[in-house]
């Protein structure tokens, strides 16, 4: 039988197919390996934590003219302090939080340890939760609007009756959109009540630069005599607005009313009204003006009723260092007024960080 002459044409054809069928195979296993190191690399880079931090002070020192009760010259200190803030990653959303910040009292000695915050707290789609000494409620959606000043005592109605900084404190937030909802409760078991010895809840509305708020405050004082004995208590409610404007001029206005119960009698009410404004002149130059007005109807023996203006001019050398002169005066119902002309430095300094590392 004869051999067909496009027998090896075919055999060539066969060969070729299978030789091509070989490569297209290895290309494919070629570009399956890509695929697969490329998943592999962005599964490490999904399983990155990040850990960020800063470590910052203010140093706030002044020369100050007291003329009152005791006229005086002295240096003063308008709440220095250093501190540090540290935020790392954890899974699905969750970040852990650690801050501590301390006061430097450059009016004496220049000390440094009294605690301004100390906490660690753990951040979550369902809220924020912390633990440790903090900023209450009150000053965060009440106090901190109207807290412009470079004064120690401000806002100066507010500072005499509602707190700044809280220990043993739990606290709590939510925020939705422009909505944000806080509530804390103090726990200190040495003293008052066997439970909450401060209760602070407060709901606030913030969009763009316009800030609205309320807030609830209610707190058991220990007796004088007896720190297990509950004293006074004292509610207080209290609202807050803020706005700023397209020329920068800034305004904010905070209104508290406070009903205090005595053991024994002799309750009292205090309203404490505080108005803060500033206005950049330049880049360089900023001028403030706050009005303050405190009423109590407490006996005249003990009664601090008060209203008083605040006129400051900031000079600013540069985004950390200012200079700047103030004038407090405090016109008292039953007491003498106070006049107080101050002359400032402030430094502020700031360095962060932030690093990646990878989840266990």
């Amino acid at each position: 039988m004869k051999k067909s002459r496009f027998l090896p044409y075919f055999v060539g054809c066969a060969a070729l197919s299978a030789s091509g069928l070989s490569l297209a195979n290895d290309a494919e296993i070629e570009s399956l390996k890509k695929r697969l190191a490329a998943l592999e690399k962005k599964q490490t880079i999904t399983e990155q934590r990040s850990s960020s931090g800063k470590f910052y002070t203010t140093l706030r020192p002044s020369l100050t003219h007291n003329n009152g009760d005791d006229s005086n010259i002295d240096v003063t200190d308008f709440l220095s302090h250093a501190g540090f803030y540290f935020e790392h990653e954890l899974a699905n959303g969750w970040t852990g939080i650690g801050h501590g910040e301390w006061s430097v009292d450059i009016s004496n000695n220049g000390d440094f340890g009294k605690a301004r915050r100390a906490y660690v707290g753990i951040d979550s789609p369902y809220g924020r939760v912390a633990i440790g000494k903090q900023r209450p409620v009150h000053y965060l959606l009440i106090a901190e609007y109207v807290d412009i000043f470079n004064h120690a005592n401000a806002p100066f109605a507010y500072d005499n009756y509602s707190p700044f900084f809280v220990n043993n404190l739990v606290t709590y937030k939510k925020q939705w959109q422009h909505v944000s909802f806080l509530a804390h409760a103090q726990f200190n078991g040495l003293e008052s009540d066997d439970a909450a010895d401060m209760v602070n809840v407060g709901i606030s509305y913030d969009r763009d630069d316009l800030h609205l708020a309320v807030a609830y405050l209610t707190q058991d004082f220990a007796d004088a005599n007896n720190e297990q004995q509950v004293g006074e208590t004292a509610d207080t409610i209290a609202l807050s607005a803020a706005n700023k404007f397209d020329n920068g001029f800034y305004i904010a206005a905070a209104w508290q009313e406070r009903d205090l119960e005595v053991i024994g009698g002799s309750d009292s009410t205090q309203t404490t009204v505080d108005v803060s404004m500033a206005y950049p002149l330049s880049k360089k130059y900023t001028v403030k003006a706050g009005y303050f007005h405190l009423d109590n109807d407490a006996p005249e023996s003990v009664n601090n009723s008060h209203h008083g203006i605040n006129v400051t001019l900031e000079h600013h050398f540069s985004d950390n260092f200012q200079i700047h002169g103030e004038v407090l005066r405090k016109t008292f119902d039953y007491q003498e007024d106070s006049t107080a002309v101050s002359i400032g430095l402030k430094y502020n300094f700031s360095m962060k960080w932030q690093a990646g590392s990878k989840a266990n």
